[in-house]
């Protein structure tokens, strides 16, 4: 077998490459986490009030960002990109400047509760490594663009409750395989609900309450939402009858569909959802009975039809403001459990 010494000069070749392919790799992730700053100094310059000052007094060029408020950086890169951003409840006053999307490495972004206004840049389509999104309470305007939807595969969470936000929500929502919670509600969105919504057989909450979304809810929309925990749909223009299938969505446990323009009989297969805690079925134009045969509900009706899993209460009782008649024998159950 023959055997092949290296020279001195091979030795030094080899060596030589090591270090520049270390150094080109060094170089790569410095200009990457230089870009992270970049995003960063981006935002504090889109804001025009910080109440707190935090952002002033801490996020300064002689730190380095992962020790600024608000930002967390990983443990496993040497180089620590950024991969969450929490400015959630300070106050802040400003617009999401594009640079945002520069923020390659992350993975939870929390703007919450604060006065951010104008449109979600698109830029943020290229975070492909978001899994949460929570821009609730604030002033944003404009559109949910389908490529924001389509090039996130791995959201998880996407809250934009109490916005401006209008148009529909886009087809595109049933690509976000991994999606688990949906919140939009108090917005301006309008249009119907795309059915690729109710395919998602990952999602536990969805809630849409108190836009302008009208058309009817697909007889079939409990197939594959086998995790579904939270369904609210108030406050919209739902017309049609709730669908007698809805009993398939068997992890439920809060469910609001109330101020709609829904008709018909209440489908008695709601008794079957034992798991549920609270049902709110008011100002709609719906009759009929609710029976439950495990005996272990509460029925409540006021302004709206309330629902509590502790005890059974079946009253006579007629509301004309909710257009709702529930005919019921009187009597009580003490609690099993």
């Amino acid at each position: 077998m023959q055997h092949f010494t290296l020279t001195t000069m091979e030795r030094m070749s080899i060596l030589i490459f090591k270090l520049t392919i270390a150094l080109m790799i060094l170089n790569f992730y410095s200009v990457s986490a230089s870009e992270d700053q970049h995003a960063l100094d981006a935002i504090r310059a889109q804001i025009t009030v910080d109440p707190s000052g935090l952002l002033s007094k801490n996020w300064t060029p002689n730190a380095s960002i992962c020790t600024w408020t608000g930002v967390s950086c990983g443990s496993r890169i040497k180089t620590q990109r950024v991969i969450a951003l929490d400015l959630s409840d300070m106050g802040l006053v400003g617009r999401i400047p594009p640079q945002i999307g520069s923020l390659s490495f992350l993975t939870s972004l929390d703007l919450s509760n604060n006065s951010f206004h104008g449109p979600i840049p698109p830029e943020m389509m290229q975070l492909r490594h978001l899994e949460r999104v929570y821009m609730g309470h604030n002033n944003l305007t404009g559109t949910l663009s389908p490529l924001f939807l389509d090039k996130m595969p791995s959201l998880k969470s996407l809250n934009l409750s109490y916005n401006s936000l209008n148009g529909n929500i886009p087809e595109e929502i049933g690509n976000l395989s991994e999606l688990q919670d949906l919140v939009l509600n108090n917005n301006q969105f309008s249009g119907l609900v795309p059915q690729t919504l109710f395919s998602q057989s990952s999602i536990r909450r969805i809630q849409l309450s108190f836009n302008s979304f009208s058309g009817t809810l697909p007889d079939d929309m409990c197939d594959q939402l086998v995790k579904l925990r939270l369904f609210f749909i108030s406050g919209n223009k739902f017309t049609g009858p709730i669908p007698s299938s809805i009993n398939k969505c068997r992890q439920l446990r809060y469910l609001s569909m109330s101020t709609n323009n829904f008709n018909g009989s209440i489908p008695r297969e709601i008794g079957n959802l034992t798991l549920l805690k609270e049902l709110f079925l008011g100002e709609n134009d719906l009759q009929g009975m609710i029976l439950s045969p495990t005996h272990r509900i509460v029925f409540k009706l006021t302004n709206s039809l309330f629902w509590e899993n502790s005890y059974i209460l079946y009253e006579l009782i007629h509301i004309p403001t909710n257009m709702l008649t529930i005919n019921m024998p009187r009597y009580q159950v003490e609690s099993h459990s």
